[in-house]
């Protein structure tokens, strides 16, 4: 896909969403489409399949959800088949949303997975 296309393409209605959280007041839908321009913490640098494997953490009241991982991308988008949109079931109006972008490393040798915050 050209960029143009793929800039067109994540704007689409996401096909699958994700029910979350236990409460029955109200729902927050939730969709997470792109991030621009993050760092790159992967450790080899000046390769260029070597960048930020990005992927977004959503914690709400009683859970904690995540998009896919995009590998090697400075500015990932999230297409509409991809683990990007979720339902937030509210049991408290004042309930904070917290979401953070971090990036996946997993070690071949020690099957130990870690998470850079970006």
């Amino acid at each position: 896909m050209t960029k143009e296309e793929i800039d067109k393409e994540s704007f689409n209605e996401s096909r699958v969403w994700l029910d979350a959280v236990s409460g029955m007041l109200a729902k927050v839908f939730l969709e997470i489409i792109n991030c621009k321009g993050i760092p790159n913490l992967d450790v080899n640098v000046g390769l260029d399949r070597n960048k930020t494997d990005a992927f977004c953490k959503i914690v709400y009241e009683d859970c904690i959800c995540s998009t896919d991982v995009i590998d090697d991308c400075l500015s990932p988008r999230w297409m509409p088949w991809t683990n990007r949109a979720f339902v937030l079931h509210m049991t408290h109006t004042s309930s904070p949303l917290f979401i953070g972008v971090f990036d996946y490393d997993s070690s071949l040798h020690t099957n130990v997975e870690s998470h850079d915050p970006i």
